[in-house]
């Protein structure tokens, strides 16, 4: 079941949830933004960890702190991707919900070098924020997310209690100095 918890609410699988719920809230940019949102937040995130898993290089949820680094830049690029899109077609009710990914994996990569913080809590935490912010505290329900994640991962011995929080923690503060600063 922890198993099933953790692939479920992957950061990629939920960060494309969260595309979704924003776009149709915002009805912005069509079906190609849609696409977008999804590609750049979910698939080119997940593709390379999906095609290492299948040639044995990693496991699906990349417990090995050290190879985590090449899947930070990727998805980062995946980010980058989407936000030059969003610019470029002038969607900006997108641009905080782009920022606040790419500070969030920016400095977990960073974190990461020297410590195993938690990227699936940070993954629940960081896009709870962007929709509480941009949608509203109807939204915050969405936190409760956190407790079977943080289970799911504490269960599989993949994290400590603190790298669970940590892990909450940064992204949702980052995700509010994000959101506070970049209007949208």
């Amino acid at each position: 079941m922890a198993t099933l918890v953790s692939l479920a609410l992957a950061p990629q699988i939920y960060g494309g949830l969260v595309a979704y719920a924003l776009w149709l809230h915002f009805q912005a940019g069509g079906v190609e933004a849609l696409l977008v949102l999804l590609l750049t937040q979910t698939i080119l995130p997940l593709l390379p960890i999906l095609i290492d898993t299948r040639r044995g290089k990693i496991d699906i949820f990349v417990t090995e702190r050290v190879k985590r680094w090449k899947y930070y830049l990727l998805t980062l690029l995946s980010y980058m991707a989407g936000i030059a899109y969003v610019l470029e077609r002038d969607l900006s009710m997108y641009v905080p919900f782009y920022a606040s990914y790419t500070l969030i994996a920016t400095v977990m990569a960073a974190i990461t070098l020297r410590w195993k913080i938690s990227v699936h809590t940070a993954g629940i935490a960081g896009p709870t924020t962007v929709l509480v912010y941009m949608l509203g505290l109807d939204k915050a329900f969405l936190y409760l997310l956190l407790i079977p994640v943080a289970w799911a991962r504490h269960e599989l011995r993949a994290h400590t209690a603190m790298q669970l929080l940590a892990g909450a923690f940064v992204a949702f503060v980052l995700t509010l100095i994000v959101c506070s600063t970049i209007p949208f």
